[in-house]
């Protein structure tokens, strides 16, 4: 399976390179700064912003399946990377007949939010983050139209450190305080999920 990463630099995006290298799959990181993938292994870098058709285009070049690892910095959350990038990645997928779509998003906002506390949290959440909440919105808009193989993991509190034995993919919400996931642990579950089509079109609470 060759994959492309987009958001590779942020720590979700560095855990996957890490754990695609290790079970040898060929890998495209499209980033901005090839110095902020901070040594993660990619087999081919693409630089450019998700916003230049032409690098997104060459990112996608011979891949066979697609990750959309975006994330801003709270000075950046009005930028509309998530609705707006992956529309565009979307679009491209189209044009280069790449149909496996799977997205990181977040499980702190809406029907994603199960529970007295997570949802009092999520509601304090969507007052402090609200352009970044709109955003995660209209990209799961852009994700469920899109007419690909689409997947949306949603994990609830992620942690440094190794892997410590991820659970399968399921698509039932879970309590958030139950259960801590590594940046490592999601990105064992991404690469379990990707050729699975039990996850095609729906949420995966992990």
């Amino acid at each position: 399976m060759n994959l492309t990463v987009f958001g590779a630099t942020g720590r979700t995006g560095r855990a996957l390179l890490t754990a695609a290298a290790a079970a040898g799959l060929p890998t495209t990181a499209h980033v901005r700064d090839p110095a902020r993938l901070a040594g993660a292994p990619a087999g081919r870098i693409v630089t450019g912003s998700v916003f230049e058709r032409d690098t997104v285009l060459d990112a996608l070049e011979g891949a066979e399946a697609v990750v959309v690892a975006f994330g801003l910095r709270r000075r950046e959350r009005r930028i509309p990377l998530y609705a707006q990038g992956t529309r565009n990645v979307v679009d491209a997928m189209h044009l280069l007949g790449v149909h496996r779509l799977l997205v990181v998003s977040a499980a702190a906002y809406g029907d994603h939010v199960h529970g007295a506390v997570q949802r009092g949290l999520a509601k304090l959440y969507g007052t402090v983050a609200a352009p970044a909440v709109r955003g995660r919105r209209e990209q799961d808009a852009v994700v469920t139209a899109s007419g690909l193989d689409w997947t949306v993991v949603r994990p609830t509190a992620l942690t440094e450190g190794p892997a410590r034995g991820h659970r399968p993919p399921v698509t039932a919400p879970r309590r958030a305080d139950t259960y801590r996931l590594t940046y490592a642990d999601l990105a064992g579950l991404i690469l379990q999920a990707l050729p699975d089509p039990a996850t095609y079109r729906r949420s995966l609470y992990p």
